[in-house]
């Protein structure tokens, strides 16, 4: 076969007249969704204060990502099954929802409440906005569209903590979500104007599997950890301990086999995955506050903190697009979990008070780094493993996995700063050290699975 029949025509370009609307409400999308979920990170310790609650901060946090998890398993198959534009309808109402709450909470509440819309809405987009990309964009500029994609996420994460700590400080948090409401209704009008011209946009609603059910009970779950964790007493600690049994038989149930024992393989994998994606969500999490109402921080310089932290990330993932080593590499997991562990360890250090905060903001540089090399590898690897017909479900357990694990680390931080806020900065970020360093030890562990082999759920 010629080989220039399988290259990409260079004269189909990505933005023509035709296209431009949905590459445009694609990218925008995606990008208010992205701006949200970092902007949060440094307006979200001044609502908290403002609204007397800071015991709920990390409940607030994770309450989106705890949504998430619903929304995503959703929205991928109610848009294979019915097409795209009900779910984008009802995904990108939903976040709207979600966010004008958060504008006018009276309380935390409310707030709460707007996060978990935002959670699910999101959720469901985000996936939905993939199935978009594959029905309007053709195949030979496509992977121009998943660069955009990408830049959609990077650019919030580098300039999302600092535009959000600068309208706090001049304006006043609400205007961040403000801010994204109206990006985000602008977006979703231009998307759904061109979905609707699809002949093929499907009818109908969800339809609710076995996946769905047990992403709603791990929801539940995870929402039950939040909701009770910073109550503390006995009745509290009965009522965590009976979440976390209800999340493990959850991620049993959703997960591939052996993942919570970290068997060779895909559940290796996803374990790994797990295990980063909560260590550094927890540091970059409880950072914003310990500087703000323990150190005086103003929220922009926070947010710096924060901003140069994903600088890290996009570095690391840039060496890793330009790296010709062998992707299956067994070495350089490792070395990115060891990398990643001196983001927790330089903040407990910081938190402590061993050493100065620019240790902190060294460290989550270097755990920047480190997540951006390992999670192309991880997620190469997961489908070069996978059979093809498994592909999206293992795809979609690396993101659940993730989601579970860093909505559990939080709860458990969460209660800790509920019940002595200054104190419990070290224990918190003691935690997230163990959990960095438990990545560690399963990525040292993955480097004697011998090569790639398929690993089968129940095998």
């Amino acid at each position: 076969m010629s080989t220039t029949s399988d290259a990409p025509d260079p004269s189909i370009r990505l933005l023509t007249p035709e296209r431009r609307p949905v590459v445009l409400g694609v990218f925008g999308l995606m990008g208010f969704i992205a701006f949200e979920s970092f902007a949060v990170t440094t307006a979200l310790p001044v609502v908290a204060r403002d609204l007397d609650a800071e015991r709920w901060y990390a409940a607030a946090f994770a309450a989106t990502l705890t949504a998430g998890l619903v929304g995503m398993t959703v929205g991928g198959s109610w848009a294979d099954r019915r097409g795209p534009l009900r779910p984008l309808l009802f995904g990108g109402t939903t976040f709207l929802l979600g966010v004008a709450l958060c504008v006018i909470a009276p309380g935390m509440g409310v707030f709460v409440l707007g996060r978990l819309l935002q959670g699910i809405g999101g959720g469901i987009d985000s996936v939905v906005l993939y199935v978009i990309i594959a029905r309007f964009v053709h195949e030979d500029v496509r992977h121009r569209m998943f660069a955009l994609l990408t830049a959609a996420w990077l650019l919030p994460s580098l300039a999302g903590p600092l535009i959000s700590g600068a309208l706090v400080e001049l304006v006043h948090w609400r205007t961040v979500f403000a801010f994204v409401l109206a990006g985000s209704a602008l977006s979703l009008a231009c998307l759904v104007n061109v979905v609707r011209r699809s002949p093929s946009s499907g009818t109908g609603g969800a339809v609710l599997g076995r996946r769905e059910l047990w992403a709603a009970v791990a929801a539940v779950a995870l929402l039950g950890l939040h909701l009770t964790g910073p109550g503390g007493g006995a009745v509290g600690i009965a009522a965590m301990a009976g979440s976390t049994v209800l999340l493990l038989v959850a991620a049993v149930a959703l997960l591939p086999s052996g993942t919570l024992r970290a068997r060779a393989g895909i559940p290796r994998l996803v374990a790994l995955r797990t295990l980063l994606g909560a260590s550094v969500t927890a540091t970059d999490v409880h950072l914003p506050p310990y500087l703000q109402h323990v150190l005086g921080y103003t929220p922009t310089m926070s947010g710096l903190v924060v901003a140069v932290g994903a600088l890290g990330w996009a570095s690391g993932a840039w060496f890793q697009g330009r790296s010709t080593a062998d992707p299956h590499a067994p070495g350089l997991l490792w070395r990115a979990g060891a990398l990643v562990a001196c983001g927790p360890l330089g903040a407990a250090l910081v938190v402590g008070g061993v050493l100065p905060v620019p240790a902190a903001v060294v460290g989550c540089v270097l755990m920047g780094f480190g997540m951006g090399a390992a999670y192309p590898r991880i997620s190469a690897s997961v489908l070069a493993l996978s059979p093809v017909e498994r592909r999206g479900e293992h795809g979609s357990s690396l993101q659940i996995s993730e989601a579970m694990g860093s909505s559990l680390l939080l709860a458990a931080t969460g209660a800790i700063l509920a019940s002595s806020l200054v104190g419990g900065y070290p224990i918190v970020y003691s935690a997230a050290t163990v959990v960095a360093l438990c990545a560690l030890a399963v990525a040292l562990a993955a480097r004697g699975d011998g090569g790639a082999r398929r690993v089968e759920d129940g095998g």
